[in-house]
């Protein structure tokens, strides 16, 4: 920009000629013009005149504050960038300057060096905010285009019916380009021409016309990009062949193509002027102006139903992140009874055993550690959990694949609340199929994730209820699995909650009414071993009350076949 045209100047405001001798020395190696004013208030009638891409200007001027200089320079020329300058450090007038959009501040003395980069730096950015204002004003002129064709640009943008922008498309080029006969034709798949709408045609010919590339006047546009206009079609050899001079009643005809980003789309044909008169170069230029509006309109149409998907796709996003806010919401304040439950036994305990120390018996003390360990276990598991599907989510974790039964896990994590079972007097079914395929995984996880399955089972389970547990092969999309059913009387999870059942920190229960169990991280962890492993986790529709957990794990041969 600056090689082809006048390089603007640079604007000097000191009240010390000293100084003003000093700054032009030193930015003669710019090569730019350079200004001097000893006054304030002659900026705006050099910024008329000048075209001005730095200005430097200092802070304490006799006939008007420097500040004030500078809201003048950007109001009248806000891509002009002003470094103001000062005889001392002054934090509080730094940040003055600086919040008036000032690009730079100097303090007296400055180097050459120090001088030359900000100067450099703020031609820089002059001329980048020349670039933006220039683009800001190409967009406008697009914006003014658009609005010649101001009924195609409704339909385009209060539309999703691609057909009628067409037909209004057309409505306008009749209107405009005032004929009686006329069509727009686009290029499909097929690489031939088809008629997307026409005025003035049988319906027949409109819905069966189909053109190659070179093939009659349409064709020729197609092949050469270049406009056809024909005074007289009896006087031109070239399509004879092909037309008759009966189909048209003046002998004249026009062909123009439609560009989209330097790609030609399809082609505008007009014949017929109502007035009898023969096309000329002014009815081609006409026509050629409607074709770029044509072309404006099918992008404006493109951009706006491509807007429309990204803002459902930011509304779903916006709807997600709203739901993970205030489930983590949730999950902070039941964290924090969770955590506040065993923490207040711990102290508790262990403020009682200090404080009754010489009177407590050994066996009592032994009971009060007792409690200790248990609500430490207890901490230790919620913090151990969190901790764990964070790091599972992350991809942190180190997977130690190898091909494992599913019985194991199953009797480590049954032995494992046997007492808490025992204590709800739940009944345990099993139910696993002999010669059950082996599963591939990381068997410690799988071992952690079945026992979130299992711990749930027994929470969500009534009083005396039934925990059952089914394992047996099943083939699906014809490749083998294992398929485990984890199922457990008491509180229903409905079938609708299944698209959320399994995010993280989603609850069961209302912390608000009700007092949720846990802290909503079991079927979230759950669901991300099971999808590393390939699997696939599932909420089943049973009769009567309880809730079913479907789970389908791959065998190794099965994990091999989906990742390869």
């Amino acid at each position: 920009m600056a090689d082809q045209q006048p390089k603007p100047a640079i604007l000097l405001i000191d009240d010390v000629p000293l100084i003003l001798d000093l700054l032009e020395d030193i930015l003669e190696s710019l090569e730019y013009p350079v200004l001097r004013l000893e006054s304030g208030l002659g900026v705006t009638q050099i910024l008329d005149r000048e075209t001005v891409a730095l200005v430097f200007c200092d802070v304490a001027l006799p006939d008007i504050n420097g500040v004030s200089v500078l809201r003048m320079i950007k109001q009248h020329s806000p891509e002009t960038q002003v470094i103001m300058i000062s005889g001392q450090q002054d934090f509080d007038v730094a940040r003055q300057v600086l919040r008036e959009r000032a690009f730079d501040y100097l303090v007296k003395p400055f180097s050459q060096e120090e001088v030359l980069r900000v100067s450099r730096q703020g031609i820089s950015s002059y001329y980048h905010a020349v670039h933006q204002n220039q683009a800001r004003l190409e967009a406008q002129r697009r914006m003014a285009d658009l609005i010649l064709l101001r009924k195609v640009g409704e339909t385009a943008s209060s539309r999703s019916d691609l057909q009628e922008l067409f037909d209004q498309i057309l409505d306008s080029i009749v209107h405009s380009a005032g004929v009686e006969v006329a069509s727009l034709m686009l290029v499909k798949d097929d690489g031939l021409l088809h008629i997307a709408s026409a005025h003035g045609l049988a319906e027949a010919i409109a819905s069966s016309v189909r053109v190659a590339s070179g093939e009659g006047i349409s064709g020729h546009v197609l092949a050469t990009g270049e406009p056809i206009l024909v005074p007289n079609i009896d006087q031109d050899s070239r399509f004879e062949s092909l037309y008759g001079g009966q189909r048209y009643k003046t002998q004249s005809l026009l062909s123009v193509p439609i560009f989209v980003r330097d790609e030609l789309v399809g082609v505008i044909n007009v014949n017929n002027k109502i007035s009898g008169e023969s096309f000329d170069l002014e009815d081609q230029n006409l026509l050629i102006a409607i074709a770029n509006q044509v072309a404006l309109a099918m992008e404006n149409f493109e951009l706006i139903n491509s807007l429309r998907q990204q803002a459902l796709v930011l509304e779903r996003t916006n709807e997600d992140l709203v739901r993970v806010n205030r489930a983590r919401t949730r999950l902070v304040c039941n964290l924090s009874h969770e955590l506040k439950t065993p923490l207040t036994s711990i102290m508790g305990y262990i403020d009682l055993s200090l404080s009754f120390f010489n009177k407590l018996s050994e066996e009592e003390l032994k009971d009060n550690l007792v409690q200790v360990g248990e609500e430490g276990k207890r901490l230790e598991r919620l913090i151990t959990g969190m901790l764990r599907l964070f790091s599972i989510e992350s991809e942190r974790e180190v997977w130690r694949w190898k091909a494992f039964g599913v019985p194991w896990p199953i009797a480590d994590a049954l032995q494992y609340y046997n007492a808490k079972m025992n204590e709800r007097k739940l009944v345990t079914e099993l139910d696993l199929a002999e010669d059950l395929p082996e599963i591939y995984g990381d068997q410690e996880k799988f071992g952690m994730a079945f026992n979130a399955l299992i711990d749930n089972a027994i929470k969500f389970n009534r009083e005396g209820g039934l925990v059952r547990v089914k394992a047996e092969e099943r083939i699906y999309e014809g490749l083998p699995y294992v398929y485990l059913q984890v199922f457990n009387q008491g509180q229903t999870v409905p079938l609708e909650a299944h698209e959320t059942i399994f995010n993280s920190y989603t609850q069961l229960g209302d912390i608000d009414t009700e007092k949720p169990h846990g802290v909503g991280i079991g079927l979230a962890l759950t669901k991300v071993v099971v999808d590393r492993m390939g699997g696939d986790i599932f909420l089943e529709e049973i009769a009567g009350e309880g809730t079913c957990f479907g789970l389908l794990l791959p065998t190794e041969s099965t994990y091999n076949e989906l990742k390869g």
